[in-house]
C-alpha cells in the first residue's frame, strides 16, 4: 500500500496564553514545559487527515516567547529556513540566508569537482533535505534552472517534536520521517513548527505563563504506528534561543489516546 500525506507540516491550531498576577512571579529566562494533556482526535473518514493534539504547560522569565509570521524580521537569521552556500575564488564557502544567482554550490559541483564530492548524491531522502532544484516557475512545465545544495536551518522552528518508537529491548528510536520524501514531493516532513508570539507586548519583558496547544495534522499516523508503542520529545525555544527542558512523554499507542 503506497503512503499518503496530507499537509506534512503540522498545523499550530490554537493557543493561549497568560500573564496577569497579583504579583510577578520570578521564572527562568530560559522557558520551561511540562506536559498537559495529548490526545489522538481519529478523523473516521479514509482519506481524511487524523489529528495527534498535544498540550503544554509553559512558563517563561521574560516573555519572549514566538515568532510572527508577519514580522520580516522573524524571517531572517537567525529565524531563516534555508542556508546556501556561495563559492569564494579562494575555495571557501559563505553560507547564505537567501539563493543568489551566481556562484552557489550546486549539484554540478558535486560531480565534477573533489571538494565537494563527499556530498550526498541526489537521490531519497536527499533529493529533497539536501538538494534545492530552482525551475523557471512555470507551473505546468517547469525549466530546471539549478540544484542547490542547502540544509535547513534548525533555529527556524520554535517547537521541536520527536516521534520515538519501542523497540524489542524497550529502547526507543527515533522515527525518521523524511524517509518517506523523494523529489519532487519536499514539503517538509518532521513535526517541527512555530507558534506565534504569545505576549500581548513584546516590549516588555515580564513573566509569561500558559498553555499551548499543538495540532499534528496528517494522513498515515494509524497505517505507520498501527499499535506500536510510542513517545513523544518535545522543546520549545525562546526568541533568545533559549532552549527549554527536552520533555518525553508517558508511552502510548495511537489507539490508547483517543480524544473525548
Amino acid at each position: 500500500m503506497r503512503l499518503k500525506w496530507c499537509a506534512l507540516l503540522p498545523i499550530l491550531a490554537s493557543f493561549f496564553a497568560t500573564s496577569c498576577f497579583d504579583k510577578a512571579p520570578v521564572y527562568s529566562v530560559t522557558p520551561s514545559i511540562e506536559f498537559s494533556s495529548f490526545c489522538f482526535r481519529d478523523s473516521k473518514n479514509e482519506g481524511d487527515a487524523d489529528t495527534l493534539v498535544l498540550s503544554l504547560k509553559f512558563r517563561d522569565g521574560d516573555g519572549d516567547l514566538g515568532l510572527s509570521a508577519s514580522n520580516p524580521d522573524d524571517s531572517e537569521a537567525p529565524f531563516n529556513e534555508k542556508f546556501y552556500f556561495q563559492k569564494q575564488p579562494n575555495g571557501s564557502l559563505v553560507k547564505l540566508t537567501k539563493y543568489l544567482k551566481t556562484s552557489m554550490l550546486n549539484y554540478q559541483d558535486k560531480r565534477l569537482n573533489p571538494l565537494y564530492d563527499t556530498l550526498p548524491s541526489f537521490v531519497p531522502p536527499f533529493s529533497c533535505t539536501k538538494w534545492e532544484v530552482i525551475t523557471d516557475g512555470n507551473t505546468t512545465s517547469p525549466k530546471v534552472l539549478d540544484t542547490l545544495y542547502r540544509i535547513y536551518n534548525p533555529t527556524h522552528y520554535n517547537i521541536q517534536v520527536d516521534f520515538l518508537t519501542k523497540n524489542f529491548d524497550g529502547s526507543f528510536t527515533k522515527f525518521d520521517w523524511n524517509k518517506f520524501l523523494s523529489y519532487p514531493n519536499c514539503v517538509p516532513a518532521e513535526y517541527n513548527g512555530r507558534f506565534p508570539i504569545l505576549s500581548n507586548d513584546m516590549t516588555v519583558k515580564s513573566p509569561l505563563e500558559g498553555v499551548l496547544t499543538y495540532n499534528l495534522v496528517g494522513l498515515g499516523y494509524k497505517l505507520i504506528f498501527s499499535i506500536k508503542t510510542l513517545k513523544l520529545k518535545i522543546r520549545i525555544t525562546d526568541r533568545s534561543l533559549n532552549k527549554s527542558n527536552e520533555l518525553e512523554s508517558p508511552e502510548f499507542t495511537i489507539q490508547s489516546i483517543t480524544c473525548n
